[in-house]
């Protein structure tokens, strides 16, 4: 990214999904490398966002799918080692 300052304001969607990923890790319901992996995402999402890189429409989808797939996965590692359906 660059050194340019942010230009545009924060999406409360963005804080939503920021939210609820660090809620669902501090309560151990998220792996914890899919936990840093969807946290650094969606800061990147927010600070391209603010420099004008991504329109709102693309940033709320980002949220929707980062946000879904932490609450799909499975938290225990072990449940890697299960057949999946």
């Amino acid at each position: 990214m660059t050194a340019q300052r942010p230009t545009r304001a924060f999406l409360p969607v963005l804080d939503a999904a920021l939210s609820t990923v660090r809620g669902r890790d501090m309560r151990g319901l998220v792996r914890p490398e899919l936990s840093v992996c969807a946290v650094s995402i969606l800061q990147l999402a927010a600070r391209g966002y603010a420099l004008g890189l991504y329109a709102p429409s693309d940033v709320r989808l980002l949220c929707q799918a980062v946000t879904r797939l932490v609450e799909v996965l499975p938290a225990n590692p072990d449940d890697r080692r299960e057949a999946r359906a």
